[in-house]
């Protein structure tokens, strides 16, 4: 992961499901294969529906074991 993406995800509250969905999404957009060429993982054909998953991935991570 390059410097600059850590940092974008240090400053976030990734103890709330906004904040972990948007390190989870910028981490995504950060990760690159084995020759540091970037590689972009897509969760869905939409960036809206991206934005919907991330927020899912979140809500279950940090919520995991409880039941609602």
């Amino acid at each position: 992961m390059r410097d600059i993406t850590q940092e974008m995800i240090d400053g976030l509250d990734k103890t709330t499901e906004e904040g972990f969905a948007e390190a989870l999404m910028i981490c995504l957009s950060a990760l690159q294969d084995r020759h540091g060429l970037l590689v972009r993982v897509r969760l869905s054909d939409s960036f809206a529906d991206d934005v919907e998953y991330s927020r899912q991935i979140a809500r279950r991570m940090l919520h995991k074991g409880e039941s609602k």
